[in-house]
Formats: structure tokens, C-alpha cells, sequence
């Protein structure tokens, strides 16, 4: 009878979900291997087997929070119509931030400290391709002017990250239709404001 494996891709998830839990809750510093492990019902064995490293785990953390965002993004259809595709994919940035905080505070809180993510930029660079790309789109059918696609993209990018941030950072200060209100409000004014008049 083979031996069940322990050190799956399933056991990787579940450690990665825990540490950015305790990474975004208690910061960089407070997070234990052992205790980890132990939450986890496994061994530091597993850890290093899996990430190799306290260090390794952290960048992987940083990786796979981008990735899952970035899938998210790409899965948004592209209509054709790149101001209805900027307004899902605002939409989609703000629902998978709301449904992931722990991903979003190890992405963009600063909770990672001094850990070294600079190998991993080009996977968050490619998170924001399909923004840029709706962008270009819009550009080039001559709907949006005023400034170059990367200029264009990360006003948008910045408008929508700031409303997704005070929401996260002041969950109840409205209630869920107006919050979702003032996030499409935000969004529109950033969008309007590059549409060629």
C-alpha cells in the first residue's frame, strides 16, 4: 500500500492561507514555523519540504497573492467595449479584495517588511495586463485621451486601490450598498475623466 503524501499541494494552500492570516493580523514578525506547523497538523519538516524556508514561504506568500489576484483579473470577459471592461475589472478588483483582505494586506499593507519580493515584481506587474489592456483598447478606438496607456492605467489602478483600501480599512463605516455605491461613484469619476469629450 503506498504512502498517503502529506507534503500536497492541498497542505501548501492551507499554510499559505494561515501564514497570511497571521502575517496581516500580527505582522511579519510573529510568524512562527513551529507554530504554523502545529496549527496546521503538520511538521516544520513540511514547511521546508514544501517552501524551502521562513524567508521562502514569505515570497511564495507574496506570489501567490498576486497570482490569485491576477487570475481574477483575467478572468473578467472582455466585451469589446473597453469602458464596460474597465468597470468589471474595478469590479472584480474590489470583490476579490473584500472576499481576500489577508492576500491584500501581504500585496499591498506593508506587512511583509523587509522580506526581499523584488524577483517576484514582474508577476505583480502582470496582474495589472488586463487594466492595461482595456486602457489600450480605449486608447486606440480613440474613446480615451489625454495622457499615455500607463499614465491612463495607473490613475485608474490608483483611484480604485484607494477606494478598495478605506472600504477594507473601515468596514462598517456605511452599509454594503453604500459602500458599493461610493466604490462606483469613485470609479466612474476616474473613468469620465479620460473619456475623449
Amino acid at each position: 500500500m503506498a504512502r498517503p503524501r502529506i507534503h500536497d499541494a492541498e497542505l501548501r494552500t492551507r499554510l499559505l492561507e494561515a501564514a497570511a492570516e497571521t502575517v496581516a493580523h500580527q505582522g511579519v514578525d510573529s510568524l512562527s514555523l513551529r507554530k504554523l506547523a502545529a496549527a496546521q497538523g503538520t511538521s516544520t519538516t513540511a514547511i521546508y519540504s514544501l517552501f524551502g524556508g521562513r524567508a521562502e514561504l514569505l515570497v511564495a506568500l507574496f506570489s501567490t497573492s498576486f497570482a490569485s489576484f491576477g487570475d481574477a483579473q483575467r478572468r473578467v470577459p472582455v466585451s469589446g467595449d473597453p469602458e464596460v471592461d474597465l468597470r468589471e475589472l474595478a469590479a472584480s478588483y474590489r470583490d476579490w479584495a473584500l472576499r481576500n483582505p489577508h492576500l491584500y494586506a501581504v500585496m499591498f499593507g506593508g506587512v511583509l517588511g523587509s522580506v526581499d519580493v523584488s524577483e517576484e515584481a514582474q508577476r505583480a506587474s502582470a496582474a495589472m495586463d488586463p487594466l492595461r489592456s482595456a486602457v489600450a483598447s480605449a486608447v486606440a478606438a480613440g474613446t480615451m485621451a489625454g495622457a499615455s496607456v500607463e499614465l491612463i492605467s495607473h490613475s485608474f489602478w490608483a483611484i480604485v486601490h484607494g477606494l478598495v483600501s478605506l472600504e477594507l480599512a473601515m468596514p462598517t463605516a456605511n452599509d454594503d450598498e453604500i459602500r458599493r455605491a461610493m466604490f462606483d461613484a469613485g470609479t466612474e469619476s476616474v473613468l469620465r475623466g479620460w473619456m475623449r469629450q
